[in-house]
């Protein structure tokens, strides 16, 4: 493993020196994603890390010039609206066929520009607010893993105003270096890609979510945490980022994740530090772009085996309370590649992705998340905006939980993970593709293929058709 990890940093490093002139420019642009609301100030952004990223653009262009205005006093301000619909074709854990659900999403983001405004040089902050309602698919099929159909599904406290991150930026040494402190999450900045947003199903959307679903540190939109991150760029195409930030046990429960005004730090129970390597190389007299990303993340909270109580024998057996051990380790490697480029447009072409997560599997719900897949932006001729994808998702549960659930199913009690059976691992197949049918909107029709929903052999494989209807106003 560290022979693996320091060959693929050696390989990060050397790519870096392979970069043409043309690709050496600033990573500021902006981002359009279902999952974190898109921005709306040209520069610096949330996504420094992803400088192929295609800018904004509105459905009602610049509000009668409203927006560009702002923009000039350093008022960045959008609002930008999701949908997405599901019905289950067959499968699940009853005969579901038929059944239907609804979710959304209503955005608000407003990024001030501090230089602008009052001469503040390299100081930015940023704002985001978000309505989330709705039904979640997967649970009718009795899926309650992190395989959910929908990626908004409800959740973000269901009321009509949810804070999702309120934090500042300040840039220094010409903006190699870069200062983020306040309330947010952590997939923010580790292990994100625009990318991922491309599909529906959860486990993919925003980020892989067996970093959210292996460590409570692992904060994810729309919940957040108060923390600080650190991101250095060495050398054109490489940087390095750190961060901490604290691990809110309350996320979950009504108090926080109702409004995300709660900042009480009375539910944190330790800190999350990631450290994240990544490149950004191209290759190629077609400056074919990449993104490459190597990392590990420590979290001291502790955490209650599965499997071991506090004498450490099988809970199952004695029923006794289970032995808590504090710390949890998490490591992923993630990559996308352009291997062809369509026409002379700079974000045009077709991507490779792929990816792996490991969490500590004692204490985790799941040990390891395997991802490939294919994007490809304007396949079709005279369809620049148009995206395809095809992705493969692949999550397998903690061997240490599936023991315990053995010998609960053994002695005829309730299993933990909300499962009837012993769980092992699911498989998520998704082909979409999103149609960009004018100026700020896109309407995507979507299949997934669930294989052993839940993570139960014994479910029926679960088809679903979905859509999703994106507005950025």
């Amino acid at each position: 493993m560290r022979r693996a990890v320091a060959s693929l940093l050696l390989i990060l490093l050397l790519a870096t020196h392979a970069l043409p002139a043309a690709a050496r420019t600033s990573p500021y642009t902006g981002l359009s994603s279902p999952s974190a609301p898109s921005s709306f100030l040209d520069s610096p952004t949330i996504y420094e890390n992803t400088p192929f990223t295609p800018n904004t653009e509105h459905a009602y262009g610049t509000w009668g010039g409203l927006r560009t205005r702002l923009a000039a006093r350093g008022i960045g301000l959008g609002l930008d609206y999701v949908g997405e619909s599901a019905i289950i074709l067959g499968g699940g854990r009853t005969d579901v066929t038929g059944s239907a659900g609804y979710t959304h999403q209503v955005a608000v983001q407003l990024n001030l520009n501090w230089q602008r405004l009052v001469g503040w040089n390299g100081f930015n902050t940023h704002v985001v607010f978000v309505n989330r309602a709705g039904h979640n698919l997967s649970t009718d099929a009795g899926d309650r893993s992190l395989v959910n159909v929908q990626e908004i599904y409800g959740g973000g406290g269901n009321v009509i105003v949810h804070l999702v991150s309120a934090y500042g930026t300040q840039d220094f040494l010409h903006q190699r270096m870069q200062l983020a402190l306040g309330y947010m999450s952590v997939n923010l900045d580790f292990s994100t890609s625009p990318l991922y947003c491309t599909f529906m199903n959860n486990a993919i959307c925003g980020n892989p979510k067996t970093e959210t679903k292996g460590s409570i540190g692992f904060s994810n939109t729309p919940n957040g945490a108060l923390g600080t991150r650190l991101r250095f760029w060495p050398l054109h195409g490489l940087y390095v980022q750190g961060g901490a930030y604290g691990v809110n046990a309350g996320i979950g429960q009504p108090r926080y994740t109702r409004t995300g005004f709660e900042f009480d730090t009375g539910a944190y129970t330790g800190v999350y530090v990631p450290f994240e390597i990544g490149a950004i190389p191209t290759f190629g007299p077609h400056a074919l772009i990449g993104h490459y990303k190597v990392a590990a993340a420590y979290d001291s909270s502790p955490y209650p085996s599965y499997y071991e109580d506090i004498h450490g024998r099988p809970i199952p057996l004695t029923g006794l309370p289970a032995r808590t051990t504090r710390g949890k380790i998490q490591v992923w490697t993630t990559m996308d590649q352009m291997i062809l480029r369509h026409g002379r447009g700079i974000y045009e072409g077709l991507y490779l992705m792929a990816g792996y997560v490991h969490n500590t599997p004692g204490n985790s719900l799941y040990e390891h998340q395997y991802y490939v897949g294919l994007t490809d932006r304007g396949m079709i001729p005279g369809r620049p905006s148009d995206t395809f994808g095809l992705m493969v998702n692949h999550i397998t549960a903690s061997p240490t939980l599936v023991a315990a659930q053995k010998l609960y199913a053994q002695r005829h009690k309730k299993l933990p993970a909300n499962a009837l059976t012993p769980q092992s691992a699911a498989t998520v197949v998704e082909a979409t593709y999103n149609i960009h049918v004018a100026q700020g909107l896109w309407v995507q029709p979507d299949f997934q293929y669930v294989i052993n929903p839940n993570l139960e052999k014994r479910i029926k494989n679960l088809s679903v058709l979905g859509l999703r209807l994106r507005v950025i106003f």
